[in-house]
Parts: C-alpha cells; sequence; structure tokens
C-alpha cells in the first residue's frame, strides 16, 4: 500500500470517499500521481457507480506539494464544494475536505487524517465484503454486475459469468469437521479473487460453497481458460489447518453475454446450468 510522507515527517493517506450517490461508502486510495474518475470500469481508475457520470469525467493528479482535480471532456459539469468549476478543465487545487459533485455523486478528498482514511476503508470492507472469503458480498456484487453489464452493453464488448462450487465439501465437513470445511471455502475464495484482480473482474461468494463471478471484455471461450485455471489450482492446492490437510475440487459454469442472455437474471441461469452438466460429469470439470 502505498503512502506518502511530506517534508514534516507527517504520514498521509490521500483519499476519495463517496458521501452521497448509489456508490454511497466508497473507499479509493489515491496510489498514483493521475487517476481518471468516471464510470466506466474498462477506462477509468476510480469507477463511481452512477447513471449520470460520464465514462471518464474528471482526473486527479499531483502536482508538488497539492493534488489537483480537472475536467477531461466531461459533457457534464463539475462542482467544487458545491459551486460549479467555470473552467473545469484548467485544474482546480484540492484541500483536506473538498467535496467533488459529478452527476449524483459526492466525493469528498482528505489526505491529513490517517484515522478517518483507516475508518472509512474498515467501513467500506465491513459493508462490501464477504468476511469469510473477502470477496465481494453478494449485494454489492449484484450492484457491480448490473453496472458492469449496462457498460459493456453500450460499448458491444463482451461479458462472461462464471458459476462454481466446491465438490464434496460435506466430506471434507464429515471428516475434520466444520472449521476446516469453512477454511476451504475462504481459502478458495482467495484463489478465485486473485484471478479476478483488475480488468473489471469481480467475484463474490454465492451461497454457502459457491460463487460466481463476472470478466467484463473477456468472451466465453477466454472465460472458459480463466475457469480451467482456478479448476486446475484449486486441485493442486492442500488445504492445511491446524495440522490438518484436506484436499478437494471444483465444478465450474461458463456463460457469456450476449450470446447466453442479456440481462444478469438471464446470464446467472446459463452459467448455473453449465455448472450443473460439470455436476453431472462427475465433478472437477468446467462447462460452458
Amino acid at each position: 500500500m502505498h503512502t506518502e510522507t511530506h517534508d514534516d515527517d507527517v504520514v498521509t493517506r490521500p483519499h476519495l470517499v463517496v458521501l452521497q450517490g448509489p456508490g454511497l461508502g466508497d473507499f479509493f486510495e489515491i496510489t498514483d500521481d493521475e487517476l481518471v474518475v468516471g464510470s466506466d470500469p474498462f477506462r477509468a481508475d476510480i469507477v463511481v457507480r452512477d447513471v449520470e457520470v460520464e465514462p471518464c469525467h474528471a482526473e486527479v493528479y499531483r502536482e508538488p506539494g497539492r493534488y489537483v482535480v480537472r475536467g477531461v471532456g466531461a459533457g457534464k459539469e463539475i462542482s467544487l464544494n458545491g459551486e460549479v468549476m467555470e473552467e473545469p478543465g484548467g485544474g482546480h487545487p484540492l484541500s483536506d475536505g473538498d467535496r467533488i459533485h459529478i452527476g449524483d455523486s459526492v466525493l469528498e478528498f482528505s489526505y491529513q487524517d490517517e484515522i478517518k482514511a483507516s475508518f472509512y476503508e474498515q467501513l467500506h470492507k465491513l459493508v462490501n465484503r464477504d468476511h469469510l472469503t473477502g470477496l465481494f458480498s453478494k449485494e454489492r456484487f449484484d450492484r457491480e454486475f448490473e453496472h458492469r453489464l449496462g457498460v459493456t452493453a453500450d460499448e458491444g464488448r463482451p461479458l462472461s459469468v462464471l458459476m462454481a462450487d466446491i465438490d464434496s465439501l460435506k466430506k471434507i465437513n464429515d471428516a475434520n469437521g466444520h472449521l476446516l470445511g469453512e477454511f476451504v471455502v475462504g481459502e478458495i475464495g482467495r484463489i478465485i479473487g486473485t484471478l479476478h484482480q483488475g480488468e473489471g473482474r469481480i467475484a463474490t461468494r454465492f451461497g454457502g460453497d459457491e460463487y460466481q463471478t463476472i470478466l467484463p471484455g473477456l468472451p466465453k471461450i477466454e472465460a472458459t481458460e480463466v475457469a480451467e485455471e482456478i479448476r486446475r489450482r484449486v486441485e493442486q492446492h492442500a488445504f492445511e489447518r491446524g495440522g490438518t490437510t484436506a484436499k478437494t475440487t471444483i465444478s465450474i459454469g461458463v456463460a457469456g453475454y450476449p450470446e447466453d442472455g442479456a440481462t444478469r437474471q438471464e446470464l446467472t441461469h446459463a452459467a448455473d446450468a453449465a455448472l450443473y452438466r460439470s455436476k453431472r460429469a462427475g465433478g472437477n470439470v468446467v462447462s460452458d
């Protein structure tokens, strides 16, 4: 994690947090010298889930001793602390506590309060993350799915969906206890998470031992390769906890937009049907 130290040795954590809008509570740490703010998960570094926000609406960048916000050719206005930026492309310096208004969302910029930054970050995790796997909570995942599917459809890009289910988790629970089984669920979630970092990819724990993921911009044939990599890593992984080791496998179904459906519900149903085919084939299989 990148932090900054000014000349006075005060450790800072520059960040933006959504105070108002569909993405309420979203926390974004500013770790680069130049970041695009917008609604497009393919082009924006800070993705604001707001239909009134342009795909690339604003840019936050660093100058010596300060951060600056400017518009990036946005057709919609930007306000700073409630006042419309008359020349949004010219750049406006940001002070601690400044509020950036874009679309129906308000983002607060801050960098001087480490405690507040940690609070917002932890709150974001509590609200949006599954405690066992670290993946998105189901509710947050569904909102992201809808948003990213909409962007995908608007831009004519493909999108793929994976549904996965652990094979024979009950045997692990019966042989070694539910604590090891719970550990396996969490570890597999982390395996899936490592393959869903960046490029708009996200994942969730769909149920007790099921997972769902989306891969924006990836056609089904390429998503199948990702699914095979997940299957291979789980098969090869030794799940060790408290001196006890277990092995298991995973079954995965793959569906693609637009060929298998045009809505979140249709794509979920199609991926789930493919998962069922993997289970009927004996498990440890990827099906499309």
